[in-house]
């Protein structure tokens, strides 16, 4: 992620907004993506070495869209969720949490998204997926 100097403080009510927005996007909420993300968005999919080249050629608030569009429409019935009170910290401009995806066998997988916010907008996002979601 890129260390790009905050010119905009992030407050942890913007950090947690940022983080919701970012699950509907995920949830086919695909509305205003410009309102939530920089122009210069980037995703890194940090486990899914066969998808990177795809997934690193993703820009812009119209890229994602267009992938996550994609994504839906191959696997229709997940539904993504927030896992605790996603983590802000304003100076270094980065809101962190884990999530969870129910499968439409109710099934569920887990992961963590670390957001990079320039601006009041994520610029940049690395994510991890697990395989299952663990127990309490």
């Amino acid at each position: 992620m890129t260390t790009t100097p905050q010119t905009t403080a992030l407050t942890p009510a913007t950090g947690i907004a940022l983080f919701d927005r970012w699950t509907a996007l995920w949830n086919g909420d695909l509305s205003g993506p410009e309102a939530f993300l920089a122009p210069g968005f980037r995703i890194r999919f940090a486990n899914d070495p066969d998808r990177g080249a795809d997934t690193d050629a993703v820009h812009g608030p119209a890229g994602i869209v267009g992938l996550v569009s994609a994504f839906r429409e191959e696997r229709p019935g997940l539904r993504y969720a927030v896992d605790g009170t996603p983590t802000v910290d304003g100076t270094l401009g980065r809101v962190a949490c884990c999530w969870y995806v129910t499968l439409p066998d109710g099934g569920q997988k887990s992961g963590i998204d670390l957001l990079e916010v320039v601006d009041g907008r994520i610029s940049a996002v690395w994510s991890v997926t697990g395989l299952r979601r663990f127990a309490d």
